[in-house]
């Protein structure tokens, strides 16, 4: 196990840190959006692979957000997915303005300059078994309309056996009231990139309900909880290949999965299976074990084909496909699920997840 260090831009403001495990794999995290840049490990035959989507540097980073910004590898708050109406949000008694990134009053992903674009300070928390970086980001008091100050630690770890292991904890530093519900948004493509879509990719989902959504196409929860049976969303009865329904989605609106999956209807005392994809070509598969009550997939939909990242690779729609494992989407503005995003003084908001590889 070993942890290093290196300049992830060209003028050394933005460090990238490398965990390796006994077995040569690799995790690469950058302080820009405490975000994974590279996932490496090896196939069935022995061939490394990198897993993730990502850009090379800082630089190539900042150049393709001039193109598109799908959140790729960061760690997203304050608060992950969507909030409507972001212009009437009510937080310790006050209304709250908060930005609109989509249109119809929807703040998506924390705002315009949410976590993922903030440069977080980094220590190296252990060089053994497993080696583990701690990332930390201090919001200040009215940051993209959230209210009070709040610190944020994302601990990235990684184990013998090819698991990397999120930890988050935040806490209200200043302030009364505020909200918080970070997740990561790793893209994952099993072939490493060698199929330039998931479409068969097979997944199956440890959840049997799904968060409605309001009927104007623009994808925020109700606080409805929905049955998954009969659907193209039972990924609970038997697993699915992504591609057998990615193509009947409407091209004008979905275009894919971009569904909050419900597990349970609170956070659970330790982490348990939510969700498994893998990929018969390299025989690699992906759990995903969380503590939180949703996984929220989503297959890529809207990634633009102008974006070359890492080794040339040209990304697309459904290149890859990410799990967000989180509190409920919108919750602020759901009352039965309110609670579960407030934060107060004294409070100490966590959230485990764990991504771990294995080879069939």
């Amino acid at each position: 196990m070993a942890v290093t260090k290196r300049a992830f831009s060209q003028d050394g403001s933005v460090d990238e840190y490398i965990l390796t495990n006994s077995n040569g794999t690799a995790l690469h995290i950058t302080t820009f959006g405490a975000r994974l840049v590279r996932f490496i490990i090896s196939d069935k035959d022995g061939k490394p692979r990198d897993i993730v989507s990502g850009f090379e540097n800082y630089e190539k980073w900042i150049e393709s957000l001039q193109i598109d910004d799908p959140y790729f590898g960061a760690t997203v708050g304050r608060v992950a997915g969507r909030i409507h109406p972001c212009d009437d949000v009510t937080i310790d008694g006050k209304r709250c303005l908060l930005p609109e990134i989509q249109p119809n009053k929807v703040c998506l992903h924390g705002g315009k300059q949410g976590f993922d674009k903030k440069i977080f300070s980094a220590q190296v928390a252990s060089q053994s078994s497993p080696a583990s970086v701690r990332f930390t980001y201090v919001s200040p008091d009215g940051e993209e309309g959230f209210p009070g100050k709040v610190e944020l630690n994302v601990t990235y770890s990684l184990s013998d056996d090819d698991a990397m292991h999120i930890d988050y904890d935040g806490k209200l530093l200043e302030g009364t009231e505020t909200i918080l519900n970070p997740t990561n948004h790793t893209y994952w493509n099993l072939t490493g990139f060698e199929e330039p879509t998931v479409h068969n990719h097979i997944c199956q989902l440890a959840a049997d309900r799904y968060m409605a959504t309001r009927k104007d196409n623009i994808m925020v929860p109700t606080g409805e909880l929905l049955p998954v049976k009969d659907t193209v969303l039972d990924f609970f009865s038997k697993p699915r290949r992504f591609g057998d329904e990615l193509e009947n989605f409407d091209k004008d609106t979905l275009r894919g999965y971009d569904h909050v999956f419900a597990v349970s209807d609170k956070p659970v005392d330790t982490v348990r299976e939510v969700a498994s994809v893998w990929s018969d070509r390299t025989k690699l598969r992906l759990t995903v074990l969380s503590d939180q009550p949703v996984v929220v997939l989503y297959t890529g939909n809207w990634i633009s084909d102008k974006l070359v990242g890492k080794d040339g690779v040209r990304y697309g729609n459904y290149a890859a496909v990410a799990f967000e494992t989180q509190r409920f989407t919108n919750a602020v503005n759901i009352p039965k699920f309110r609670d579960q995003v407030i934060l107060h003084p004294g409070d100490v908001f966590t959230h485990r997840v764990v991504y771990k590889l294995d080879r069939m």
